[in-house]
């Protein structure tokens, strides 16, 4: 079952042939981890989710309260109970909002409402590490879509299936400059001492909002965290790797693509400390 546009409904045959989404990929989304039946960092998401299609023109029929609502809803419809039901679950819930029904052409003279979706799946436990290898797919720094998660994947996609194909887990991708953006489905951390350093959104990065929250906390685990530009020499000097998203929080990795014994202590440590930092929800 899924939330439609207002309604909970059965999701075979639920979209248009004619959806913009669908045919020119014009479609923005945020996908939520859910712990015990809260959304976490849902308020974050949600207003990275308005300035989205603030950018790209996509009408918001609902207010938070709404939108809210239509969780609770879709909760109900799987039988997501709060946690003193159901201690330790976890969900993946995601929102898309697509430019809706339209005719043929770029910018057709008459387009439908925005189509609003919301879905939820089950979550895996986070992997204990990441293997990385390096993407020759490039990131383009500073285009119109920077910052915004839009449903325009295919390059990830195809450096993820390069990295699984050379025996790692997921791919690291640079921008046209030569300068690390970031994973195909995560943010980076690059550790150098006692510093924590994530490329700018300029550079092709996505805004995360895990990210976000280490930034803002600016000092975790005994580490600086900042903002900074990672040439390949930083990159290949680094003291550790740390991969950030909003299902997995954040995970050790190491470049060794097929490296048997992973992270070491230390740096196992270190990550679990920076998600002990992130702020904890209990409720929605």
């Amino acid at each position: 079952m899924i939330w439609l546009n207002g309604n909970i409904r059965d999701a075979a045959g639920a979209f248009s042939a004619q959806d913009r989404g669908l045919l020119l990929g014009e479609a923005v989304f945020e996908t939520l981890l859910v712990v015990d039946g809260v959304p976490q960092f849902w308020d974050a998401h949600l207003a990275r989710l308005t300035r989205a299609c603030t950018a790209f023109g996509l009408v918001m029929p609902y207010d938070a309260a709404a939108l809210k609502n239509g969780v609770l809803s879709l909760f109900d419809a799987h039988a997501i109970k709060p946690k003193a039901d159901r201690p330790g679950s976890r969900h993946v819930l995601r929102l898309t909002v697509t430019g809706g029904d339209g005719g043929r052409g770029l910018v057709p003279q008459n387009t439908g409402a925005p189509n609003w979706l919301m879905q939820i799946s089950d979550a895996a436990a986070p992997p204990a590490y990441l293997r990385l290898h390096e993407s020759d797919i490039a990131v383009l720094a500073g285009g119109a879509t920077a910052g915004h998660k839009t449903t325009a994947y295919l390059d990830h996609i195809l450096a993820r299936r390069a990295a699984l194909n050379a025996g790692a887990d997921e791919a690291l991708m640079f921008n046209q400059h030569g300068r690390l953006a970031g994973a195909a489905a995560a943010t980076i951390f690059v550790q150098t001492g006692k510093q924590l350093i994530t490329p700018p959104v300029s550079e092709g990065a996505l805004a995360g909002i895990i990210r976000a929250a280490l930034l803002q906390l600016g000092e975790a685990g005994g580490l600086n965290i900042a903002e900074g530009l990672i040439g390949r020499d930083l990159l290949a000097k680094a003291d550790a790797l740390y991969l950030s998203n909003s299902v997995h929080g954040v995970v050790p990795a190491q470049l060794e693509a097929g490296h048997a014994t992973g992270p070491g202590a230390a740096q196992k440590k270190q990550g679990h400390a920076l998600c002990e930092a992130l702020p904890q929800f209990d409720r929605f």
